[in-house]
């Protein structure tokens, strides 16, 4: 039962960079609107906004500013300079934010994951606040640094995101704790197509390799197609990529190698039946490999969260991780591809089956219908 006499008003802050927050959210959002719950959608960038909106999401566009970290730290200066001459349409965005929610509806309840146009907007209208991310562990966790890379770029941004939350919900796919009453750990939130994906194994290994600024994928196509063609004449290799790097990759195909556009459906279905996967580091993938019990080879971007959930994987012994395709590190990885495999599966089976969106949609639930912070003054 809900303490709300009416169904809950909700708004969530999606952060627009890369799919991993936008597939995450929009899970979330259905579930919550399966529900009965009004859910209205705040991201950046176009292509997001459609997204949502082509799911039958409300969704608009905030305003995400540039906060690049030098030597693992955010500099002042560096964020004037990069955002200078963004700052007043930025703001303009903000303001305009505000109105359409004053005039179609102030929500009951804002989340957010990563980004800082919602929380400025619950501290304006007086409104909880929650998180529900995997980036917070850098913020909440004393984790240590891995090589060259430590977490307070992370913590810097959620810091000025997010001064303060009402309550987190932070997504992991290894086991953590923290003594703070205010968080609480979850199993990541998979889309029910992965978990209902008819899961087989089958002499196909798939990849996938995205774009981070300057490091694209072809290094990684390239030297991992190259290793296939030469040393692993009994697996066929289909490497994903996005549409606009795949003219350059196809290259490297041959009659085993396939270098396939990226499709969602599509690539789950091949993650599905692949006996093992290839990829950056990014949290979303590497969780749904899991769920589907697939170990991984990760190859990390530059920052400090791929290279922290590349180390914890081989680690935990659920895949391998290597700065770069290596030929002895992968064909390692491949000739313990079913010991890993079994070590994955035990992996879910015990910490990842648990779907999160019931904790989420029930933390909700029970906030108390009086739960409300004193109006910023300009709302007053």
């Amino acid at each position: 039962m809900f303490e709300y006499p009416r169904p809950l008003s909700v708004v969530i802050g999606v952060n627009g960079i890369g799919m991993g927050h936008s597939v995450r959210q929009s899970v979330i959002a259905q579930y919550l609107r399966d529900r009965g719950h009004l859910v209205r959608i705040v991201t950046n960038g176009s292509a997001r906004v459609e997204y949502f909106r082509d799911l039958g999401f409300p969704a608009w566009d905030g305003w995400m500013p540039t906060l690049l970290a030098r030597g693992d730290r955010l500099h002042a200066g560096d964020a004037v300079r990069a955002n200078v001459w963004q700052t007043p349409a930025g703001a303009a965005k903000h303001l305009r934010l505000r109105r359409i929610l004053r005039d179609t509806g102030v929500p009951d309840v804002f989340i957010t994951d990563y980004e800082p146009n919602t929380p400025r907007l619950a501290y304006h209208f007086g409104k909880p606040l929650i998180s529900v991310d995997q980036q917070s562990k850098y913020r909440h966790l004393d984790l240590p640094p891995v090589g060259r890379y430590a977490r307070t770029a992370d913590e810097q941004r959620l810091r000025y995101f997010a001064p303060h939350v009402d309550r987190s919900f932070i997504c992991s796919f290894v086991p953590l704790k923290a003594d703070d009453q205010k968080l609480e750990f979850i199993a990541p939130v998979v889309p029910d197509v992965v978990r209902s994906a008819r899961v087989s194994t089958e002499p196909l290994a798939t990849a996938y390799f995205s774009r981070y600024f300057d490091h694209g994928p072809e290094e990684s196509v390239r030297a991992l197609a190259e290793i296939f063609r030469k040393h692993v004449p009994d697996r066929a290799l289909r490497i994903y990529a996005q549409a606009s790097e795949t003219r350059d990759l196809r290259q490297y195909a041959d009659e085993r190698i396939e270098i396939c556009t990226f499709d969602r459906e599509a690539f789950i279905a091949d993650m599905a039946r692949s006996e093992v996967v290839f990829s950056n580091a990014g949290f979303n993938l590497i969780s749904e490999a899991f769920v589907l019990g697939k170990p991984v080879h990760l190859i990390p971007l530059p920052t400090y969260d791929q290279h922290w959930c590349a180390k914890v994987v081989h680690e935990a012994e659920l895949g391998t991780a290597s700065p770069h395709i290596i030929p002895g590190a992968v064909l390692d990885f491949l000739s313990r591809s079913r010991e890993l495999h079994n070590n994955v599966v035990r992996h879910r089976d015990q910490h990842l089956l648990a779907d999160p969106r019931e904790r989420i949609a029930s933390c909700l639930e029970t906030l108390p219908a009086t739960s409300q912070r004193p109006l910023a003054p300009s709302a007053r």
